[in-house]
């Protein structure tokens, strides 16, 4: 087993659950090629179950997991995760630093990223 990156294994199950069908943790688990204990994919189900981005219900001794409306409609997303943990809410601070940390940027990155920049002006 490898380790995972900081909210792969949140991202992978809330695109497993995206198709609307209700999972158990041990379907979840046997789509990821139980390739992650058992005890840890449920954990993170709970936890997004807490953070209301999935509903649960119990039926018999397991319980089955299914996205919320709200999750299924929204941008969530696992750089949405990232910036909301490490930036805040501030999607600038999140966008600068990728900009001041990328070494691989091209005069066609930049125009790309300045049309964009003023997509979004227009938009405001």
């Amino acid at each position: 087993m490898t380790k995972r990156a900081f909210g792969e294994l949140e991202s992978q199950i809330l695109c497993i659950l995206k198709s609307g069908n209700r999972k158990t943790v041990k379907e979840v688990q046997q789509i990821l090629g139980n390739q992650d204990n058992y005890n840890t994919i449920m954990t993170v189900m709970s936890r997004l179950a807490e953070k209301k981005l999935l509903q649960r219900e119990k039926k018999g001794l397991q319980y089955e997991y299914w996205i919320t409306a709200d999750s299924n409609t929204s941008t969530f997303s696992f750089l949405t995760m990232l910036k909301q943990k490490f930036f805040g809410v501030k999607t600038s601070v999140l966008i600068s630093q990728l900009i001041e940390s990328a070494d691989d940027l091209s005069e066609e990155d930049l125009a790309y990223m300045e049309e964009k920049l003023q997509n979004a002006r227009a938009k405001k």
